[in-house]
């Protein structure tokens, strides 16, 4: 509708990835190269990993991958990874076309014959690469036999490289305590951040560039309120500026200007306008409010200097008790560290004195009461939820001191004391759970994670027909009504137990 009149040959930002509009920043750069070193013999060491946020280019990068392969390189591409460690091995065989005639359902078999694949493909100097996309969702025991697999090797390599790409939840994975000799082969770890202030003008440039419009569509300001409205994640910036694109078409503008951002915005992301908008009436009221303060102060220090007397009084030195020896960060700044610590990222900023949901979190949360000794038995950080509804961090504890996030970022020690008077015994808790989990879950799915979980924590094998009785005991060990339901806090209880998360430094 607006490519005639913005001079546009073809869509500028559309979703829909298309090579010639690519564009790498530094940060795409670098992950591309660490993928390219994944396979070459130089990174033949096991793993490669790659995270990012949704829309932040990752499958992007995976195209620009395959596209830049080395010659004398075989590549097995899993696309779908929710498969048991039979279908993985089926899925690798059949895109390097190894035959499975007569031994499709017997695994040691298939492995036997990969390894066989393996070996006639190293004598030919040939590289064997295996890229896994949406990895965090493999199940543990499919993650268990790609490790297996990076055991088949030379006296002097590994025969096969593998690369995984995924989201932030995969970082949260691999630190599974069940999970830490997959941990150990990583040897290449990139996080694709989002693009920048600058380089998200620098994009809207190259892609009007390339779609055929001129430069003057966007100018820096704009940008720079596209920026602050997605973050700077690609498909974010491509949904919002092609929408603020049709507003200026029907405005008979001649680019975009920022009143043509805020209209797309209030379509296509409101939460984030929302939030943005809220920022900005914020600062209105706090520059309002300062100026009233300084012209009030101005006119009772007129009143003031008449009076030499009241002077004197009022330079009488006061002593005032302070609520806090520590400054507190916002509330939003102790839930965004909290999930920071977990490697999760929420779609959007929490402030309440509430769980967030945990559908837009991806962590599930509980609030509890207790003491400090509950809470160093636990050994996680928690928030603390004070009498004013304010929200404390809480990082560390030993015998007499609190170890609290402040709000410049660092640990601030407290005395114990600190807390008799504002903190009754409430404090929130997250952990870990699988996406389908996070809300109402079925039976079938939970027996099933509980399942998995008690074999982790107990390094044996546990039966279905066991799990019950496990559970109990696992419950009565850990302070929990020992009656084998699988409820909020034995899910949370199951899961600090399995997963190698942030702990308390005592």
């Amino acid at each position: 509708m607006y490519l005639n009149t913005f001079g546009f040959d073809e869509p500028p930002f559309s979703i829909t990835p298309d090579p010639k509009f690519v564009f790498l920043s530094q940060k795409h750069q670098e992950s591309l190269a660490h993928l390219v070193y994944g396979i070459t013999r130089g990174g033949g060491a096991g793993f490669v990993q790659l995270t990012g946020e949704v829309g932040t280019g990752k499958t992007t990068i995976s195209r620009l991958l395959l596209e830049q392969i080395p010659e004398k390189t075989n590549i097995a591409l899993i696309l779908n990874p929710v498969i048991t460690p039979l279908e993985l091995i089926q899925n690798i065989c059949k895109e390097l076309k190894v035959s499975m005639r007569g031994i499709k359902t017997k695994l040691n078999a298939l492995v036997d014959k990969l390894n066989a694949y393996l070996l006639k493909s190293w004598a030919n100097g040939e590289n064997t690469v295996v890229i896994i996309d949406e990895a965090q969702n493999l199940p543990r025991d499919t993650l268990e036999q790609l490790r297996l697999l990076t055991n088949l090797e030379t006296d002097k390599q590994k025969l096969l490289q593998i690369i995984l790409i995924g989201q932030p939840e995969l970082r949260a994975t691999m630190r599974r305590d069940d999970l830490r000799q997959l941990a150990q082969r990583v040897t290449a770890r990139y996080h694709l951040m989002p693009l920048d202030a600058n380089e998200t003008y620098d994009y809207l440039q190259h892609r009007i560039g390339v779609a055929g419009g001129k430069k003057e569509i966007i100018n820096q300001s704009v940008a720079n309120k596209i920026y602050k409205l997605t973050g700077g994640v690609p498909r974010l910036i491509n949904i919002l500026t092609d929408r603020a694109l049709l507003s200026a078409y029907s405005d008979s503008s001649q680019g975009i200007k920022a009143k043509h951002i805020g209209i797309a915005a209030k379509e296509v992301l409101p939460e984030n306008y929302k939030k943005h908008s809220g920022k900005r009436i914020k600062l209105v009221l706090i520059t309002a409010t300062a100026l009233v303060l300084g012209f009030l102060a101005y006119e009772y220090s007129k009143i003031f200097a008449q009076d030499m007397n009241a002077v004197d009084k009022l330079a009488k030195p006061m002593t005032v008790a302070a609520p806090y020896t520590i400054e507190l960060p916002s509330n939003d700044s102790a839930w965004k560290k909290y999930f920071e610590l977990w490697d999760a990222k929420p779609d959007k900023n929490w402030h309440k004195t509430l769980c967030p949901p945990s559908d837009e979190t991806g962590m599930a949360c509980v609030r509890r009461q207790g003491n400090l000794t509950i809470i160093r038995k636990l050994n996680h950080p928690v928030i603390l939820q004070l009498e004013n509804n304010s929200l404390a961090l809480l990082l560390s504890v030993n015998e007499n001191k609190l170890g609290l996030f402040s709000q410049n970022g660092s640990i601030s020690w407290q005395q114990k004391s600190w807390l008799d008077k504002q903190w009754f015994g409430n404090y929130f808790i997250i952990w870990p759970m699988p996406a389908q989990l996070l809300v109402e879950p079925s039976a079938k799915d939970l027996s099933n994670w509980a399942l998995e979980m008690a074999n982790t924590i107990s390094n044996a094998k546990i039966t279905a027909t066991q799990l019950s009785q496990w559970i109990k005991d696992f419950q009565s060990s850990n302070g929990l009504l020992a009656d084998g339901i699988i409820g909020k806090e034995t899910q949370m209880a199951l899961s600090l137990r399995a997963y190698n998360g942030p702990t308390l430094n005592n």
